[in-house]
């Protein structure tokens, strides 16, 4: 006959790494209960082979699934019942896992991101290769606002976030080279998520490979002026000639650094012909 190894609720607790509190209340919903309770001194027991039970309580815990629905489970369970309800709470993790995974690459690239380009020197202009990035691109018509910017803004992070696009850049900006130009350095119209990769089943624009002209400014966007002077100049001087847009992504901004001053911008504008 197999010999039982009883403990006390203390004993028990200590070698399942859960406190008593936790059994006494498991018991009090009737999700667990001890093997042994004695009514006339309150001493309660708990098996060996009640491990393995609260092992999977605890794990569907930990997967998040509502304390009644796991009693619903313990109530009726069935070889069959198990089968189907770890199936399911292995998908699940498996997507969590991906999940995690993905937000790990989003901040490691963040980081790199940024360890590449905060201490550039902001006074200094080259023209250095970028690889194909892809833009989700949205744009504002008409006379705009602080109010109408936010909305846009909002409208276009509910837009990505229904369609799963997740991107370690801050959202960009575009302007025309014909603007730049001219001398209009603040005709805001067109913002973006940049992606690495190409994405699927979403309308994308093409920032192809190639030579950039690039610039670093300090400062926030009102500011931006005697930096797109200074890389007109710089081209001009070089004979460069421009791509047709003119790109700015934040390597510092309120996320980073606590005042707009300290603001770091970089521009891009792709070389056509040097």
């Amino acid at each position: 006959m197999e010999k039982k190894i009883y403990m006390t609720t203390g004993e028990f607790a200590k070698l399942a790494g859960v406190t008593k509190h936790t059994l006494f209340y498991y018991d009090e919903i009737g999700l667990f209960s001890p093997e042994i309770k004695q009514e006339e001194n309150g001493y309660r027991y708990y098996s060996v082979a009640q491990f393995e039970i609260l092992e999977v309580i605890s794990i569907l815990r930990e997967l998040n699934m509502p304390l009644a629905e796991i009693q619903s489970y313990m109530d009726s369970r069935t070889p069959q019942q198990f089968l189907k309800l770890f199936k399911e709470k292995e998908q699940l993790l498996q997507k969590k896992i991906n999940e995690l995974k993905m937000l790990k690459q989003l901040m490691h690239t963040k980081r790199q991101f940024i360890e590449k380009h905060f201490q550039k020197d902001t006074h200094t202009i080259t023209v250095c290769p970028e690889p194909d990035r892809y833009l989700i691109q949205s744009a504002i018509g008409g006379e705009s606002d602080d109010q109408i910017w936010a909305a846009a803004i909002g409208t276009f992070l509910d837009y990505c976030t229904e369609h799963e696009i997740k991107s370690p850049y801050a959202i960009g900006y575009q302007q025309k080279t014909t603007d730049i130009r001219n001398g209009i350095f603040n005709n805001y119209r067109v913002f973006y998520q940049m992606l690495d990769r190409k994405p699927k089943n979403i309308a994308f624009v093409q920032k192809p490979a190639g030579n950039y002209m690039a610039a670093y400014h300090k400062g926030d966007w009102k500011t931006l002026e005697s930096t797109y002077r200074t890389m007109l100049h710089y081209a001009e001087q070089n004979n460069l000639e421009l791509g047709t847009h003119f790109y700015e992504d934040a390597i510092l901004d309120s996320l980073t650094v606590q005042n707009e001053e300290d603001f770091i911008i970089r521009i891009t504008c792709r070389v056509e012909k040097n």
